[in-house]
């Protein structure tokens, strides 16, 4: 459990140290600092649930609590995909960013633990059914 709260713990900080740097490029007029911070914040937020994952050490679908984690994952990251899509659209929502924010999502962390299983040398991680 205490490996789950770690992966929380940076994805979260990653988060906040990209929304912090795109505040500080917005106030000191720096348009290459708030570009490079707006990337960071839909990366991280898209693959929230992956990166998470990979920094906790679980294996995606490997035990009931890394199924957990990835779908508390999946919520904040959908959360937060959400919510830099309302932002990009001039604070208005519009119908598309709520079914685009769970694609955006699945692929985005499909393609995160593709690279992750690439570079550990493992096939690419596949959910193994209960029945």
């Amino acid at each position: 459990m205490l490996q789950a709260a770690k992966g929380f713990a940076v994805a979260a900080s990653a988060f906040l140290v990209a929304f912090a740097l795109h505040v500080l490029g917005g106030a000191t007029d720096q348009a290459w600092l708030f570009g490079l911070a707006v990337g960071l914040i839909f990366a991280i937020a898209a693959g929230f649930p992956a990166i998470v994952i990979w920094v906790s050490g679980l294996t995606y679908g490997g035990s009931d609590l890394a199924r957990f984690v990835y779908g508390a994952g999946v919520v904040v990251g959908t959360g937060l995909t959400l919510a830099a899509l309302w932002a990009s659209n001039d604070r208005e929502f519009a119908g598309w960013h709520f079914p685009a924010s769970i694609i955006i999502v699945a692929v985005a962390s499909a393609l995160i633990l593709f690279v992750r299983a690439r570079i550990e040398g493992e096939p690419f991680p596949q959910r193994r059914s209960t029945s």
